[in-house]
């Protein structure tokens, strides 16, 4: 049994590793494709990113598993299972017509992991919800995926780009009307005049970037689509957008320009993302990306997102889980000792701890518009541990604006 796996605790959601690359431009010109759509009927999705399930078998939570949850990066490991019970039970409730899984799908890639999931995106499925996915980071061939006995772990077996293509077969792939041959993106028609583009940057070839055959592939999509008449909002799991100065590396796709300028020129107005675990949106031009929080970080919420032939409109809920009495107050506190643990390593000042906690909440949260942009603090702790104000003052560039609402037009 091992006992030296490594997570590192940061402020943010795990960083995917990522390659050198350059921007790269379309082969067929820059100007604007002209927009002609044709008619669709109403469509409600809803999207829950960062799922990071981890299957019950895979765990006793014992004095490792606790350990390494309680110093990593927030994640409700513990409940697990009861969040992804509650998003079964919610959506199959809720009956929105598309439910999405932006990647990380899976806390480490396991394949019993992936199984055990796939049984209840099955019962969703079977209540009426059209349930599509795509890969994170920490989906495919990871060497960390590990069932956690005890005091330590053994390694299990994770999954292969074309075995996840195949347990997920029903849940996108099999249906599609488009496939990548580079990567597991592909295209899902939802709804007469309206597509969405899957674009999958996490192949272990190339983690973290959009291949060149991947971009000639979505600018053929995009064509099609636009010669059908169709919409189209694009899907990834890292962001094309940056959305926060001190989140690049690992949190932005390589070759994010080009996919973005791609996408302006062939009039697509919705990004849907997840991976950094914030709730956030951000707008380049006509295009507005909506990065989602972790469902399984406080504050647990999941997107519902009302598509109509003129636009969308899009804003938060929280998951309701019942199966844990007082769910989002244990979680709140777990996130917030998370976040004290980080910051006591810099400080031990009450006053600044408490402006940390407070502006970590507004900004995983989406709630920005609650925050406050202190300078004293910030100063103070930019003298304490520079990381950490220059995080801070990220965040206070935010406040404000409140990022669980947004609303776009095709």
């Amino acid at each position: 049994m091992r006992k030296d796996i490594w997570i590192p605790a940061v402020f943010l959601a795990a960083a995917a590793a990522v390659i050198a690359g350059t921007a790269l431009l379309s082969a067929r010109g820059d100007a604007a494709i002209e927009k002609r759509f044709g008619p669709m009927q109403p469509v409600r999705i809803a999207i829950a990113a960062d799922l990071h399930y981890l299957s019950p078998a895979l765990t006793d939570g014992g004095q490792y598993f606790t350990q390494l949850i309680t110093n990593a990066d927030g994640k409700l490991m513990q409940f697990s299972d009861e969040i992804a019970e509650a998003l079964t039970a919610g959506m199959c409730a809720e009956k929105p017509d598309v439910l999405i899984l932006p990647g990380d799908l899976t806390f480490n890639g396991a394949r019993e992991s992936h199984a055990a999931l796939i049984e209840k995106l099955r019962r969703i499925s079977d209540a009426g919800v059209r349930v599509l996915v795509m890969p994170g980071n920490h989906d495919l061939e990871n060497p960390m995926a590990a069932q956690f006995q005890g005091d330590g772990f053994d390694r299990v077996q994770s999954v292969t780009p074309e075995e996840f293509a195949s347990l997920y077969a029903d849940f996108g792939y099999q249906d599609a009307i488009s496939r990548d041959d580079a990567s597991l993106s592909y295209v899902s028609e939802i709804s007469p005049g309206l597509r969405l583009l899957f674009v999958d940057t996490n192949t272990p070839d190339a983690p973290g970037a959009v291949k060149r055959a991947t971009l000639r592939w979505a600018e053929d999509a995009l064509t099609a689509a636009g010669e059908a008449g169709s919409r189209v909002i694009c899907v990834t799991h890292q962001t094309i957008l940056q959305h926060n100065s001190v989140f690049t590396d690992g949190f932005v796709i390589e070759g994010r320009e080009a996919l973005a300028a791609l996408l302006q020129r062939y009039g697509v107005a919705c990004s849907l993302c997840g991976h950094m675990h914030i709730q956030h949106i951000k707008t380049l031009g006509d295009l507005t990306e909506i990065a989602g929080s972790a469902l399984s970080v406080w504050p647990c919420q999941f997107g519902l997102l009302d598509v109509s032939a003129e636009g969308g409109s899009y804003q938060t809920k929280p998951l309701t889980v019942a199966s844990v009495p007082d769910f989002h107050e244990q979680a709140d506190a777990f996130f917030t000792e998370n976040t004290l643990r980080q910051g006591r390593a810099a400080t031990h000042d009450e006053a600044m701890l408490r402006y940390l906690c407070e502006m970590n909440h507004c900004y995983y949260a989406g709630t920005m518009d609650n925050a406050r942009s202190d300078s004293a603090m910030l100063g103070a702790w930019e003298a304490a541990d520079p990381f950490t104000a220059a995080y801070l003052r990220s965040l206070a560039e935010d406040a404000g604006e409140n990022f669980t609402k947004a609303v776009f037009t095709f």
